[in-house]
């Protein structure tokens, strides 16, 4: 059982200081601390058939499973047992794809290449560095359910309370499984690494991008042919843009099974010539316009003031919003005049 999850269901008192897996989340995210030690490689380990090597269908099975079996795949009070998320996407991108060089252009300097990242998590390990040829990223959005999309379109000013748990408990559940794969996987010999859990992870602003971090999953799964980006910068995927996204470093060979749109924007009925603006129509504090797009500094403001508004009404130390992703046409599919058939769960296919 979680430790969130031993405490009794109630409103927990005074969250700004009670909330400490609320709190430590929160360090982890804006400065890569408190987190749990990185696993250690067992370098004795050896690949046989009690130990085979892992391939798509198993990171797409491993993944699928942890979300619908994982215990921590639950809210809390007063919504307690309801699940977090509804069945994932999974997608897969090399390592030395070019992409990865433009996020350097696109993004900024800071965002780790595949390498980049695996390289500090094999000196960490006192092996040599894998060449970027044998590194894939292992992408997944891990969609909200009906209940949460549902409570955040009728929200006005400040995001839903199962919003704000789903914000919380999201992404310390999808942390708490991809650290369970990425142990699994280095107990078996083969480096892994999940950079949004390790110390070199922090957020903060940049002279090009304002605030940003140094590896941004909603890019990656870009990358891996998961979505394309609306107005309002959410990732536009077959579930739509009302979800949570992860990934991690694997050193194997995994073959891409999404076709990545060249238009980063395919999906979106503003950018495709389609009268819409509803995601800018939604926002409480007009981050989002027809001239200017996403202002994200800000949506930022908005969204850091959410920290008092959650904590006041819904006793949890978390921030967040979503207006923007709830109520418009690709808040769960993409928009009917744009769909087209963009996952293939086998990478054979």
């Amino acid at each position: 059982m979680s430790k969130r999850r031993r405490m009794e269901d109630r409103y927990r008192r005074f969250s700004f200081l009670s909330d400490i897996e609320g709190i430590k989340n929160a360090i982890g995210e804006m400065r890569g601390m408190c987190l749990p030690p990185q696993p250690a490689l067992n370098r004795e380990a050896h690949l046989s058939d009690n130990n085979p090597l892992p391939d798509e269908e198993w990171f797409i099975r491993t993944i699928k499973d942890k979300i619908a079996n994982h215990p921590d795949n639950q809210m809390e009070y007063p919504f307690g047992g309801e699940p977090i998320f509804e069945e994932p996407l999974v997608g897969f991108v090399r390592g030395n794809d070019p992409i990865f060089d433009q996020f350097k252009k696109v993004i900024g300097p800071h965002h780790f290449s595949p390498w980049e990242i695996m390289r500090w998590q094999a000196e960490k390990n006192k092996v040599k560095p894998p060449d970027p040829d044998d590194l894939s990223v292992v992408s997944f959005v891990m969609p909200f359910t009906e209940k949460t999309r549902r409570d955040n379109a009728a929200a006005v000013e400040w995001t839903s309370e199962r919003w704000a748990q789903t914000r919380l408990l999201g992404e310390i559940f999808s942390q708490t499984f991809v650290r369970e794969i990425v142990t699994d996987l280095m107990r078996r010999g083969i480096l892994a690494v999940a950079p949004d859990v390790t110390p070199m992870f922090n957020k903060k602003r940049y002279p090009q991008v304002g605030w940003a971090s140094p590896w941004s999953h909603r890019h990656v799964a870009y990358a891996a042919g998961l979505g394309t980006f609306g107005m309002h910068d959410f990732l536009i995927t077959e579930k739509g843009v009302t979800h949570r996204l992860g990934s991690f470093v694997v050193n194997l060979r995994l073959e891409p099974n999404c076709k990545r749109p060249e238009d980063i924007h395919a999906d979106c009925l503003h950018y495709q010539g389609h009268p819409c603006l509803k995601c800018a129509k939604r926002c409480p504090v007009t981050a989002i316009t027809a001239e200017h797009f996403h202002d994200k500094e800000t949506c930022y403001q908005k969204v850091a003031n959410s920290l008092k508004h959650c904590n006041t009404h819904y006793h949890i130390f978390i921030y967040g919003c979503g207006l923007c992703a709830t109520g418009v046409p690709c808040a769960s599919e993409i928009p009917k005049q744009l769909k087209r058939n963009t996952i293939h769960e086998s990478p054979s296919a």
